[in-house]
């Protein structure tokens, strides 16, 4: 048996990290999808805020569901918090760098919306002030990281949603991240639209 080639060798560990995932994350995803679609069918909206390379992958998700993803359908109520520089470097300027999400949800959060974050490895100050933030306004909570960081563990509530990815490695968790996102706007479209037609 030849060894694989550098490149080929780094493709399959890849797929292999995410296949040994998905048991694990299945489960947390249909919960989430569950919740989100609980909190749309309520005219409440989704709020959406994410870290460093998790950023990206956090926009992909609040554009696909305030426009579409597969197909032509009706605009989901989604804001992501990451995407306004002006307030952000605001906020930082006149608190502190750990507030920038937190201080939107306190100013636009409302009891009922859903809080979606994402991070590499869920120790970020911003991420974690976001969700006690979200905690006092009695928003529903979903969490998409890596790296099983204690910091998210130690202030995650019983019915927040934490989906968990298995890896240590940057480039996996955002690989994942993606494919979970992916997954949400998919499911959420066969939910509320009936999916493709």
């Amino acid at each position: 048996m030849t060894d694989l080639a550098p490149i080929t060798n780094y493709l399959c560990e890849a797929i292999d990290t995410t296949a040994a995932n998905i048991e694990n994350i299945s489960p947390r995803i249909d919960d989430a999808c569950a919740k989100l679609t609980e909190t749309l069918l309520s005219d409440n909206k989704i709020l959406v805020c994410a870290n460093g390379l998790s950023n990206p992958i956090g926009s992909i998700l609040s554009t696909s569901l305030l426009n579409q993803q597969e197909f032509a359908r009706p605009s989901l109520p989604t804001f992501n918090l990451s995407l306004d520089p002006t307030s952000i470097l605001s906020i930082s300027k006149s608190n502190s760098h750990h507030q920038i999400f937190a201080n939107q949800i306190s100013a636009i959060g409302s009891e009922g919306d859903t809080l979606v974050t994402l991070s590499v490895d869920g120790n970020c100050s911003n991420i974690i002030q976001a969700i006690q933030a979200a905690h006092e306004k009695d928003i529903n909570i979903i969490t998409i990281s890596g790296f099983k960081s204690e910091k998210l563990s130690s202030i995650l509530q019983s019915e927040d949603i934490n989906i968990q990815i298995d890896s240590n490695s940057v480039a996996r968790v955002i690989e994942i991240q993606l494919l979970i996102v992916n997954t949400l706007c998919h499911q959420l479209d066969a939910t509320l639209f009936g999916g493709i037609d």
